[in-house]
């Protein structure tokens, strides 16, 4: 039975602007296909050899096996995502965002693309231009906890923080709905806000929440919470 995995990027926590703890980027799989139309099975199999390399962090036979797979197929929406989230990793930021591009042209309301670009554009430090994807994100799925989590996260991380908590706080009512494991990120998401609010209270009842699901919390939050 052929694989055909997609790769998404998950971003936890980089609150550059607070006090914070900083966490890498996670990459989840979305198991639900976003192509238009059903690949060839030869650009699918060199889709999963890419992948494969992909998880071995073997990033230049990634991108190969992935523009193989484009080179038969070129409306592979999930290899194009693949790709340019390939040339993120190896930090090539103008490429990843070529690809990433060319996959939301090709399927507008494609939300991996849309969550990709925004790490892209964060990376590059252009933090009004990543939530404005991750807003779209909250548009065109507005069941889905993860556009209103990373708004809220770039948000904070300009200092916007009565906006980052409506989005946070709606995050963590859909994370709730959905019973997603990712709500400790959430959680968190709201300590740091809070606490920068200099909301004790409700800052003291995020970290209970945050020590009870084993995140790691700065020592300084915890002895000001004290």
């Amino acid at each position: 039975m052929m694989k055909n995995k997609l790769i998404v990027l998950s971003c936890i926590l980089a609150l550059n602007n607070l006090t914070v703890f900083s966490q890498a980027p996670e990459k989840i799989q979305n198991k639900q296909s976003s192509n238009i139309k059903a690949p060839s099975e030869k650009a699918i199999a060199l889709y999963n050899i890419a992948h494969d390399h992909f998880d071995k962090k073997e990033y230049p036979l990634a991108i190969r096996n992935y523009e193989m797979a484009l080179s038969i197929d070129s409306d592979y929406i999930d290899a194009y995502n693949n790709l340019g989230l390939t040339f993120y990793e190896t930090n090539s930021l103008d490429s990843a965002s070529y690809y990433l591009q060319r996959s939301l042209r090709k399927f507008p309301s494609g939300t991996t693309a849309l969550q990709n670009i925004s790490l892209v554009e964060e990376k590059k430090g252009d933090l009004p231009k990543s939530l404005e994807y991750y807003k779209k994100i909250s548009i065109l799925e507005p069941e889905n906890p993860e556009g209103f989590y990373n708004a809220g996260r770039i948000l904070a991380t300009m200092a916007k923080l009565d906006d980052a908590l409506i989005q946070a706080q709606q995050a963590e009512k859909l994370y709730t709905k959905s019973n997603s494991n990712y709500i400790n990120d959430c959680h968190y998401l709201l300590l740091v806000i809070y606490f920068n609010m200099k909301n004790k209270m409700q800052a003291k009842k995020y970290l209970a929440l945050c020590k009870k699901e084993n995140m790691q919390v700065p020592a300084n939050i915890e002895n000001e919470l004290k």
